[in-house]
């Protein structure tokens, strides 16, 4: 009875256990959460004055950005993973203990041989009894033992342990590799809202000089200088400059959105971006790019480990034929009163090997082979693509410096033009409208030269993430 109730009780607590999920819980904590970020976003953006560079954008991703936190938790796994194959070499050491409490005796009834004993002094002796009877199992007993197993021979273990070692590595390289990602994420993501927010400024000032313009129209039209569908040309005009600055609001608020998601701060935050400082990169002859990129790519470094691992897989396989022995040794005891001794040490050497399993083992390895040839295909696919892209990262960057090179002159010539038009103004020989429009045609080869600057920038950081280290 004393063990019916402690199943029954066992049984209710399992019961509570399996409870459903309380989403409306689930939901506080999760508002909670968000509180919290958007309070400590808060006192970040009091501390920095609401302004934040680029170098402080990519430390807070490094340190904030979800997918980074996944990569170290799977690289801390990794180590476990190869820790629990490295307890494969240890002694198993194991006890089992139970206690049995039965509701009457067991015993044995043993038939006894008819046999008579004979006459003694004349008196004739019964004869033994039919059956004899004996006490088989105690009342209540318990049995226990402590025993150990050390393998001495098991080829699969080893292969395991440095399959698991080498998957250490895989996730440590894949840990680098999502840093370099999300710090050329941030980076690129930062440029972009810069760029967005150039763009909004050229924008502005061209929707105020449409309005301008069709100002000036709705007055000529008035004395008759221009015809009616002159004036309404500049009425599209602003309403093409006023659509044109609400789609480039929208894109700026998701821009920034996307960039403060990235660093791990409140989405809703408003920070004002400091623009770096242009910086020259000296660019390595390409000879040095495709070798660097090769030598330093932790997409082939992967690719290199999983290669070793499958040919680990394949002696995995291999062992699977051999036999596997390990030492077994433990003591076993009982409390049953009849036994005699009731400790027993046992020792023993034990050998397995499979000789026959419905060709599972021929089958798994053929398979491991296969997958083998397989990780080759794809480290070769690997290599040729990192040097596609190192070459393609190379070229960019060329393009990016030509870009650059001609927004200057662009730029340059727009100032001088715009300078020409406001010498001509003061002299008489052209009218504001064309001064404006010079200085239109300014603010957008400004805003031109400023996209190509971030271009570079980001084609340089690009081509550094895949030569690097």
């Amino acid at each position: 009875m004393k063990i019916r109730s402690s199943l029954i009780f066992v049984s209710l607590i399992l019961l509570v256990s399996c409870s459903k999920v309380n989403i409306e819980n689930e939901n506080n904590d999760m508002m909670s959460r968000l509180r919290e970020k958007k309070e400590s976003t808060e006192k970040l953006r009091v501390e920095k004055e609401g302004m934040i560079d680029l170098e402080e954008a990519i430390d807070l991703a490094l340190k904030n950005n979800t997918q980074i936190k996944l990569k170290e938790i799977e690289s801390q796994i990794a180590k476990i993973d190869k820790n629990i194959s490295f307890g494969n070499f240890l002694p198993r050491i194991s006890a089992m203990y139970s206690i049995s409490e039965l509701d009457r005796y067991m015993s044995a009834t043993i038939p006894a041989p008819d046999v008579t004993v004979g006459v003694l002094g004349g008196i004739t002796l019964p004869s033994l009894p039919v059956t004899l009877t004996s006490r088989m199992v105690d009342k209540d007993f318990r049995n226990y033992a402590l025993s150990a197993q050390l393998p001495i021979f098991v080829p699969a273990t080893w292969f395991l342990y440095s399959a698991r070692e080498k998957g250490e590595n895989i996730s440590l390289y894949t840990e680098n590799l999502t840093k370099k990602m999300i710090k050329l994420k941030v980076i690129s993501e930062y440029y972009y809202t810069l760029a967005l927010t150039s763009e909004k400024n050229v924008l502005e000032k061209e929707y105020a000089y449409a309005k301008k313009l069709n100002k000036n129209a709705k007055l000529a039209l008035k004395t008759g200088s221009i015809l009616k569908w002159q004036e309404e040309e500049t009425e599209l005009l602003v309403k093409q400059k006023e659509n044109a600055l609400k789609n480039n609001e929208r894109d700026l608020k998701i821009a920034k959105m996307n960039l403060m998601n990235e660093i791990g701060l409140d989405p809703y935050a408003e920070f004002r971006l400091v623009i770096p400082e242009d910086t020259v990169y000296k660019l390595p002859p390409l000879e040095d790019v495709v070798y660097d990129a090769l030598v330093n790519s932790e997409v082939i470094k992967i690719n290199h480990n999983l290669v070793a691992i499958s040919k680990d897989k394949i002696k995995i396989a291999m062992s699977r034929f051999l036999p596997q022995i390990s030492l077994d040794a433990g003591v076993v005891g009982t409390s049953v009163s009849y036994l005699n001794p009731q400790n027993i040490l046992f020792g023993a050497i034990t050998g397995f090997l499979s000789l026959f399993n419905g060709f599972k083992d021929v089958n798994e390895y053929k398979k491991a082979k296969l997958q083998s040839e397989a990780a080759y295909i794809q480290r070769e696919d690997a290599i040729m693509n990192t040097i596609i892209s190192a070459v393609n990262s190379y070229n960019n960057v060329q393009k990016s410096i030509e870009d650059k090179e001609l927004a200057d002159l662009n730029y340059n010539v727009a100032k001088k033009k715009f300078r020409q038009k406001e010498l001509e103004v003061e002299v008489g020989s052209a009218t504001d409208t064309d001064l404006l429009k010079a200085m239109s045609e300014l603010e957008k080869a400004e805003s031109i030269k400023l996209k190509t600057e971030y271009k570079y920038s980001v084609s340089v950081e690009t081509l550094k993430m895949l030569i690097e280290k």
